[in-house]
């Protein structure tokens, strides 16, 4: 049989358990309870494992999709003393959209901290969020009935009772359906954004990546599906209270998914089993959970870095041949080689009618009391290679750092391919046609070569948020297409072979070249090279000058900043001279080196 047949009867045994066996307690008690959880992690995950953030107020959340449900479907003749009869009654399934709903609109609002907050400051800021909440369901009866809780009727469809083990029913094709459309997501460009974003924000923008954009959609996006998680919660017992959405509940599932292992269908739902069953592991220390769940994050942060998930991915490279049907890597390597043939490289290369490609005007950069780049004019010609030259702290890559919007000038412009740059956003540029290479260098450490270069190709990609979800064939249509074009772009600068190893273990030489693959792929009119050549060897350097002439053939203008007089002699069309943030000189590479005022500052005389 087909192992694609064998993994969807494996995913469908779960469903066999009611009939297999009548036991409550471990069908609806344990089973049900970790599909809910599973559910809750996967949403954090998003956050923690792909965002790079961390959350601590997950429970609150969870705790608006659970109370959503509640109110809008519990009978006030079940809650004694309570107001929730002045609330509508709604079947179960719009119910559950409206928890969904709510939750993101939360999410939403919380992703604006987010932007601005990182590490400890966000993760109190979440703390603060989850307080809040739990405070206002434990506190405002009117809306909640307060710590007497709701209850609930068991939830019938069509005659059908979904009481205690046939709840299953319900919620294990919702777990099912959430990780799909979390698997979708991460495996697709919103995925790579995500990641590109936790990696390297600055890198990300000159990308064409939207931190403001995806962070947002982030959180939306997990809140929602706590959200979701929450509302089947309400189901569990068919009656909720505050004491469960309290901060330890938010802290003990953060501990879940550590101890199973971010960015981890797998490991989602073993920190979950884990979490659920240790409690009765170990009953007699309940009221000590927390230490319990400490010891064990500490053990599994020391011996599995990767969680419990890690080992299963160990298990699985092992015995691969038999669990799944990808193909090796030589055999992605030939189909990409042959989906690459046809590509062409320069066709969407943005054009623009004006010979002068990037003209700045008296452009000026302080920080506090020193003048970085000081007045600078400057004109890049169309289909031309400008160096741009000086010694350290000249102010060479602050004025890149200027051109690419990772600063605001205090005074003068800057127009590229006919648009006045001071308004846009750093990734608004990278749309228009600037790209860019660093002085130090920014990869995505943790994603393939072949992932960098995609995460270049952003903007490429048309695929609307619901098509990703889903994962309509135009939407893998889409990923295969551009895959094979950022192979493409693998193979102009020779990197082709590694295309499936991590960013982190490349030489130093390919890091470079990576980065310049990166750049190109985003299709750019302008190219920065901020020092490319900056600790390469003598052959190194010799091929990337060969890509800076095949790249200037191509109609590519270049700004290239550099120290080594060999490459900057060997490929500039006309070179500008900085020294304390001012020009000194400018004019052909002849013109330049023989200047007094250049060899004075820069280039020196012979002993």
């Amino acid at each position: 049989m087909n192992k694609k047949y064998i993994s969807y009867l494996l995913i469908a045994l779960p469903l066999l358990l009611p009939i297999i066996t009548d036991n409550q307690y471990y069908i609806h008690g344990v089973v049900c309870r970790i599909i809910i959880y599973a559910i809750l992690v996967a949403s954090l995950d998003l956050i923690v494992g792909y965002i790079g953030d961390v959350s601590i107020g997950h429970a609150g959340f969870f705790a608006i999709g659970a109370y959503t449900v509640a109110i809008l479907t519990a009978r006030p003749e079940l809650n004694s003393e309570s107001t929730l009869h002045y609330f509508p009654q709604l079947p179960f399934g719009i119910a559950l959209i409206m928890g969904i709903l709510l939750s993101g609109l939360a999410g939403f609002i919380l992703g604006f901290p987010a932007l601005r907050l990182t590490g400890p400051y966000l993760a109190v800021v979440t703390i603060a969020y989850g307080l809040l909440i739990y405070t206002v369901i434990n506190e405002q009866e009117t809306l909640t009935n307060g710590t007497k809780g709701i209850t609930m009727r068991t939830l019938e469809v069509g005659g059908f009772s979904f009481a205690g083990n046939n709840l299953l029913y319900l919620v294990y094709p919702m777990l099912i359906l959430a990780l799909l459309l979390i698997r979708n997501l991460t495996k697709s460009f919103w995925g790579r954004a995500f990641e590109a974003i936790k990696y390297s924000e600055v890198a990300a923008a000159n990308s064409g990546i939207s931190k403001s954009y995806y962070k947002i959609w982030a959180f939306v996006i997990s809140a929602g599906i706590a959200g979701l998680a929450g509302g089947l919660f309400a189901q569990l017992d068919a009656y909720i209270s505050p004491n469960t959405f309290s901060y330890n509940f938010s802290v003990e599932m953060l501990i879940a998914l550590i101890v199973g292992g971010t960015q981890s269908i797998t490991g989602n739902i073993l920190g979950v089993s884990v979490y659920v069953l240790l409690p009765d592991l170990f009953n007699r220390f309940n009221d000590y959970r927390l230490i319990v769940f400490g010891i064990a994050l500490l053990l599994v942060l020391f011996f599995l870095p990767k969680g419990l998930a890690g080992l299963v991915s160990k298990f699985m490279a092992k015995y691969a041949h038999f669990f799944s049907n990808e193909k090796t890597e030589s055999e992605r390597l030939t189909d990409l080689q042959q989906r690459s043939e046809n590509v062409d490289l320069w066709n969407e290369m943005p054009q623009s009618t004006s010979d002068d490609i990037l003209k700045t005007h008296h452009l000026t950069m302080r920080f506090g009391g020193l003048t970085a780049v000081n007045q600078l004019d400057m004109t890049v010609k169309r289909g031309t290679v400008h160096g741009l030259i000086g010694p350290n702290g000249s102010g060479k890559s602050t004025t890149v750092n200027l051109l690419t919007g990772i600063y605001k000038p205090v005074d003068g412009t800057m127009t590229a391919l006919g648009t006045d740059l001071k308004p846009m956003h750093t990734y608004q540029r990278a749309k228009l046609g600037i790209a860019r290479t660093f002085q130090n260098l920014q990869l995505f450490s943790d994603m393939t070569a072949l992932q960098n270069v995609m995460v270049g190709m952003h903007n490429s990609f048309k695929s609307n948020l619901l098509a990703i979800l889903f994962g309509t064939k135009a939407c893998r249509k889409e990923e295969l297409l551009i895959e094979a074009k950022a192979f493409k772009w693998l193979q102009f600068v020779g990197l082709e072979s590694v295309a499936f190893e991590q960013a982190k273990n490349l030489a130093y030489g390919q890091a470079r070249l990576l980065e310049i693959a990166r750049a190109l792929a985003s299709n750019p009119a302008l190219l920065l090279l901020d020092e490319p050549a900056a600790g390469l060897t003598s052959g190194e350097i010799e091929k990337i000058n060969a890509l800076i002439l095949k790249m200037k053939d191509a109609g590519i203008s270049i700004l290239l900043i550099e120290h080594h007089m060999d490459m900057i002699s060997a490929v500039s069309d006309e070179v500008t001279v900085l020294d304390f943030g001012k020009k000194i000189a400018a004019g052909d590479y002849r013109t330049v080196r023989n200047d007094p005022h250049v060899i004075r500052a820069y280039l020196g005389t012979e002993g």
